[in-house]
């Protein structure tokens, strides 16, 4: 069963990327750490499965949302 949600989780969150692809936004993964975390190469930044569902939650997945999320990014690694 829990394979199941594994893959619904997968196929909701590739569904998510395509929508960023489809606004132009580079995205490339995803890529599995050794924890299992799902994580993905967004505008230059490494972005983890979860925050690409927050930006879809807080509907914000669109250019501006993902710029806001970069630059908070940036700031929290400098």
């Amino acid at each position: 069963m829990k394979f199941l949600g594994f893959a619904r989780r997968l196929k909701d969150t590739s569904a998510l990327v395509r929508d960023l692809r489809d606004h132009g936004i580079q995205v490339v993964g995803p890529f599995r750490r050794h924890d299992g975390t799902f994580v993905y190469s967004l505008a230059d930044c490494v972005v983890t499965e979860r925050e690409i569902l927050d930006l879809a939650i807080a509907g914000k997945l669109d250019v501006a949302g993902v710029s806001e999320l970069t630059t908070k990014i940036m700031k929290s690694g400098a």
